[in-house]
């Protein structure tokens, strides 16, 4: 045989006495893991709170930042009473997050809520201050100004900062 054949035959032997080696450490460290998981999960046991669970309807999701519940509840009943309109979804499947605020304008995201997805459906600029609702999804310098039930705003400033 040839050295060169012989060299070939113990890369080989030793590559693949690698790849074994290396299957079987990854193997006990996934084993191991797993068992460590179990252990933690085994001593402290879980509980769910169901104190501040609300039914399906009256929870809007998603929501972000500092905003309790009432505000996006107030928010909410505000775009329902308005004249916002989209093809995407109806209006009772509509939820609301507050992207961000500036000032006394609130900078709002619709998502439209379907059986299987969440998409974003507008964005919307609520300013507190003047009691103006605006579409800004398709030009923010260029804002459609939306009419709304003005006798909600006053929930909105109780439960908004």
């Amino acid at each position: 045989m040839q050295t060169n054949h012989i060299l070939y035959i113990c890369g080989i032997v030793l590559l693949s006495s690698c790849a074994t080696a290396t299957q079987e450490t990854e193997t006990q460290a996934d084993t191991s893991t797993v068992a460590a998981a179990q252990t933690d999960t085994m001593a402290k046991p879980q509980s769910v709170d169901t104190s501040h669970s609300a039914p399906r309807s009256e929870v809007l999701k998603p929501q972000s930042g500092p905003y309790p519940p009432e505000c996006y509840k107030a928010i909410t009943d505000i775009i329902q009473s308005s004249d916002f309109k989209s093809d995407l979804t109806k209006k009772e499947n509509i939820r609301v997050r507050v992207d961000r605020q500036e000032n006394s304008k609130l900078f709002l995201q619709l998502f439209g809520n379907e059986k299987d997805h969440e998409s974003t459906i507008a964005w919307l600029r609520l300013d507190k201050a003047n009691e103006k609702l605006e579409d800004i999804t398709v030009d923010p310098d260029k804002p459609v100004e939306l009419h709304y039930d003005r006798a909600l705003i006053s929930a909105l400033r109780q439960s908004c900062p």
